[in-house]
């Protein structure tokens, strides 16, 4: 579940809309707590899918051991960004892998680093907008680039989930006696005006954007000091309006883990931010698709084996498409995070030109067009990503209606802001030239996890058609690892 964002301020350790349901809100008397039998039962249905989707991957969630290392993204990236050259750790990973390899490797680190605490969401979240989100997802953090996944949560899925997360937190799920839902009533304007000036006065634009009202002060900067602070044109749907009131006032008191600070809000203040919060908010149309789609050019210079597997397969691509030998295979080749995998994996050349598994089964090369396209599959889905980020990535104050999901094949990366021109136009440029495979043995014999996996030529070593891997893998790829030099005392 990456990018998950659910929950109602950022919280918990650094794992880091469509809305549904906008014109609903909770309302009855308080309800029953669940049953023994019904909340074991909801919490059986959750965690069936939880270890499915491998939420845990990316999120705290309600206790539960996280992935661990390499298989826990955030984790891995948390752990890496905090070494310094001092720090034994960092000595230890650069004597085994050398001291440039683990500084290409931090210094390419610019994701997955905080995603939302899923924990207790359902104390903050109403669960009906937690199953809609799940089959939904949009970018609810505009200062944070990383995204949910667009996934594979069935309905069913979904609302498990949300029952789940409710039985947690001992409410309601909606559809259980207690959670009838009515309209919202309409905000008084003049409520509205005065909760907008308490909101402006009492801080909240430093962290948070309603859509795209702008306020004296709010800057790019200011909204980027606090990535998880979500887009607050969301919270008429995601929390009940009891909720949102206790929440203004004291965030702690909702949920102990929050970060939200208590600022004193009175209560008066707090129901006239709420009914602000609760007002409608007029957006512009999506921008044209056409124009997103347009494939940007390609590199004026060659571009070899080692520079795009430097600059872009090995940058991004690989953390899901890693090789079939490896600690983390990623969901890309042989699965995960619901999905099945394609068996497509772009660690080495070797690797790349066996390219992926088709809906038949057959396998059929990346670097070619495929029926019905206009470039190479690869080049496609890097490109429709572009349209994908209407609906997962919208920048402070630059809001929209979010569209649907394109239909067909994936964007590329899933979750993460598109590659850019020059990316692409590098990738562009070597297949042009005919996929030149590399030259020389890089990598390190024995690695069987990070960059140094070895790499090196095959027979043929140029050509973008699919070919099959050596049935006896090269010398360079199976000798023993060679021993790491001494460090000095």
């Amino acid at each position: 579940m990456l990018g998950l964002a659910l929950a109602a301020c950022g919280s918990g350790r650094p794992r880091g809309e469509d809305g549904g349901a906008i014109g609903q809100v909770d309302a009855g008397p308080p309800p029953p707590r669940w049953t023994p039998a019904a909340r074991a039962d909801a919490l059986a249905a959750g965690e069936a899918v939880i270890t499915k989707h491998q939420c845990t991957r990316c999120h705290e969630l309600d206790g539960r051991p996280g992935a661990g290392r390499p298989y826990d993204c955030v984790s891995c990236h948390v752990f890496l960004t905090s070494l310094t050259p001092t720090d034994p750790r960092y000595q230890k990973i650069a004597a085994n892998n050398g001291q440039d390899v683990l500084d290409r490797y931090i210094r390419n680190i610019a994701h997955l680093r905080q995603v939302p605490s899923l924990t207790a969401i359902g104390r903050r979240l109403r669960p009906a907008w937690i199953a809609e989100f799940l089959q939904h997802p949009l970018d609810l953090r505009p200062a944070l680039d990383d995204a949910m996944l667009r996934n594979t949560v069935t309905p069913d899925d979904a609302r498990a989930l949300a029952r789940y997360f409710a039985a947690v937190a001992d409410v309601p799920a909606d559809g259980e006696p207690g959670s009838a839902l009515t309209p919202a009533p309409t905000p008084d304007p003049d409520r509205v005006a005065r909760g907008r000036a308490v909101f402006e006065q009492r801080g909240c634009p430093a962290c948070h954007v309603v859509g795209n009202e702008r306020f004296a002060g709010q800057t790019a900067a200011s909204l980027a000091q606090n990535p998880l602070a979500p887009d607050l044109r969301f919270a008429r749907a995601r929390l009940g309006p009891e909720t949102m009131v206790a929440w203004i006032m004291d965030p702690p008191a909702v949920w102990p883990a929050a970060t939200m600070p208590k600022l004193g809000v009175s209560r008066a203040d707090a129901e006239l931010i709420r009914d602000y919060l609760a007002a409608p908010v007029a957006l512009p149309p999506a921008p044209p698709v056409e124009p997103l789609l347009a494939m940007p050019p390609a590199a004026t210079h060659r571009v070899s084996w080692d520079e795009v597997k430097e600059r872009v397969l090995g940058k991004v691509c690989v953390h899901c498409h890693m090789n079939d030998h490896e600690k983390d295979v990623g969901p890309g080749n042989l699965g995960g995070l619901g999905y099945a995998g394609r068996g497509l994996a772009m660690r080495t050349y070797e690797m790349l030109v066996r390219g992926a598994r088709g809906p038949d089964g057959k396998r059929y090369s990346v670097l070619q067009r495929q029926p019905g396209e206009a470039w190479p599959r690869i080049l496609e889905v890097m490109v429709r990503r572009r349209v994908e980020n209407l609906r997962d990535h919208v920048t402070p104050l630059a809001d929209h209606d979010r569209p649907a999901y394109p239909a067909g094949a994936l964007g590329m990366p899933m979750g993460l802001p598109t590659m850019t021109d020059e990316e692409i136009g590098l990738l562009r440029r070597w297949i042009e030239d005919g996929c030149p495979g590399p030259t020389r043995v890089t990598g390190r014999p024995g690695f069987t996890d990070g960059f140094l996996v070895p790499d090196g030529p095959i027979k043929p070593n140029r050509g973008c058609q699919l070919r099959a891997p050596a049935a006896k893998p090269p010398r360079w790829s199976t000798r023993p690892l060679e021993p790491a030099p001494a460090t000095p005392p």
